[in-house]
Parts: C-alpha cells; structure tokens; sequence
C-alpha cells in the first residue's frame, strides 16, 4: 500500500489506473495497476515481481513521461 497520495497530474484516483512506478531514484519503471482503497491509501500492483520494497521510501508513478502522483510505502503488501 502507499499513503500520503500526492497528485500532480490528476485530481484524485478514483478508478483503477494502469501506469509505471518507480521506487527508488535508480530502479526502472515497473508496469503497475493502482488501485484505490481510500482518499489517502492505493493498492499497487505489479505486473512482475520487484525486490526491495521497503516502507517508508517514496513511490512515484508516471504514464510516459508525465508524473500522475506519488507517496509513501506503507508496508511491503504489493502484489
């Protein structure tokens, strides 16, 4: 889960969205389906699986090369 949702490309998340995220500045953009859970929480699911999720560090997700949003791991329950 990630919290405290800033977005900058949109008003708020209101469906699910297919975007890329990344979580630390050197990893590569991973395909991921994010998805609501409350007005401050997303559900972020990855298409593979991906090491070194850790709480606490941000994750920031584009569509190409625009940013949509980013926030904080909250935990390392990604799927």
């Amino acid at each position: 889960m990630v919290t405290q949702l800033n977005w900058i490309a949109i008003d708020a998340l209101i469906e699910p969205m297919r975007v890329n995220a990344k979580l630390r500045s050197a990893h590569v953009a991973a395909a991921v389906q994010i998805e609501p859970l409350t007005t401050d929480t997303i559900l972020v699911k990855f298409e593979a699986p991906q090491e070194a999720i850790t709480p606490g560090q941000s994750a920031v997700f584009y569509d190409g090369d625009l940013v949509v949003g980013g926030g904080i791991i909250a935990n390392n329950t990604f799927t």
